[in-house]
């Protein structure tokens, strides 16, 4: 029978048909790149507390296990047949009372601190004045016969005014607005919790599930390769989580010591808050500081608080460029120069999200190039053999 088509001729116009396909989608991505975007971007709102709740429930996973071990020791038949439960519950009931824990021992001094500084806030208005007079006395300093103006217009009067009648109704203005947000927040947050802890009871199904997924996607050998990097990326994620707790334990135990060797009242809360903080990547160190620095400069003396501020900045300088590169390092066996690069790198492309997973996967990558470097080498060696 005669063809309707010659073989190669349909493959070539099927060729073009296809890259015109791709042409047309590109060109529809490149113009409509905004509307794409808020796409995403609605997407990842609605699926961000299964996002939050998944990353929950990993980061807990590592003490559940611990604790599900522990509870396999006991020879009961009521703890043998619902280890996985109690071990969930005890893990939750001890992060809750953790995060309990901490807020009562920041929050009572951070409290104090905010009523003695609108106390103060009157006297401190009249130092700034007198500080801005007396720079419009010094003839050194150029346009400083303007300093009298700007010190009048800064007064007790014109600060409290800020948080006047029209200040608070601004803020609460559109009171439905508020409502309306507080709500959906609690809604979100009691949604993240619920998932997380539906992942964590199902971890064991949903890694079936995968690995049935891949196994069924992809060539044996790249099932294999698959799964041998997966099980490397969640033991790295592990040892990361762990080294990040306990570098936060012994910047919190060093800023303890040093706080009460100075003198400092508050040295046993300020302490493990600045430990706590480190956990929060890039800005939870930053915040820390700012938070004792304000408690200790309303406390004590100024000096003191200055010297307190210097010494937290120089500890929390050797930790993150000495103490949490060697300790990941030693950890995930990865030298503390690509720690400090991946971080960066991380930070400068995707934020606090790169600063978290940046470690691990720079580990997973030196990994992978360090068996391509074998696996080139090995065939090298071959051919010289032949």
């Amino acid at each position: 029978m005669r063809r309707l088509i010659d073989p190669h001729i349909f493959k070539t116009w099927l060729a073009f048909l296809l890259l015109a396909i791709v042409v047309i989608i590109v060109f529809q991505i490149v113009t409509q790149v905004d509307a794409i975007y808020g796409w995403f971007a609605t997407l990842f709102w609605h699926v961000s507390p299964f996002i939050m709740g998944f990353m929950l429930a990993y980061a807990l996973n590592i003490p559940r296990e611990g604790i599900q071990k522990l509870l396999g020791r006991v020879k009961h038949p009521f703890v043998e047949k619902r280890k996985m439960g109690i071990s969930v519950l005890l893990t939750y009931l001890s992060a809750i009372g953790v995060i309990v824990l901490a807020f009562n021992l920041v929050w009572p001094p951070i409290s104090d601190s905010i009523v003695d500084f609108v106390d103060y806030l009157p006297t401190l208005v009249y130092q700034i004045q007198e500080f801005i007079y007396d720079l419009s006395q010094n003839e050194e300093i150029p346009f400083h016969e303007h300093f009298d103006e700007i010190a009048a217009m800064v007064t007790p009067e014109a600060v409290l005014g800020l948080f006047d009648g029209d200040f608070v109704a601004g803020v609460f203005g559109n009171l439905f607005s508020t409502v309306m947000g507080v709500i959906s927040f609690v809604f979100r947050l009691v949604l993240t919790l619920i998932t997380s802890v539906y992942f964590m009871v199902e971890a064991v199904k949903v890694k079936a599930a995968f690995k049935r997924f891949i196994k069924v996607l992809s060539p044996r050998k790249v099932y294999k390769t698959i799964l041998k990097y997966g099980r490397n990326i969640n033991g790295y994620f592990k040892r990361y989580i762990f080294c990040q707790t306990l570098d936060a334990l012994i910047l919190g135990t060093i800023m303890t010591a040093v706080l009460a060797l100075m003198g400092v009242d508050y040295a046993l809360t300020l302490g493990p808050m600045l430990g706590v903080a480190n956990l929060i990547p890039m800005f939870g160190a930053i915040i820390g500081t700012v938070i004792a620095f304000i408690v200790i400069l309303l406390t004590e003396a100024t000096g003191l608080a200055i010297a307190a501020g210097i010494v937290m900045v120089v500890i929390q300088q050797i930790d993150a460029n000495f103490i949490f590169p060697r300790l990941i390092g030693g950890q995930m066996r990865i030298s503390p120069l690509v720690v400090i690069i991946g971080i960066t790198i991380g930070n400068a492309y995707f934020g606090v999200v790169g600063m978290i997973v940046a470690i691990p996967i720079a580990t997973v990558a030196k990994n992978i190039l360090d068996d391509f470097l074998l696996y080139r080498e090995a065939i090298k060696s071959r051919r010289r053999e032949v």
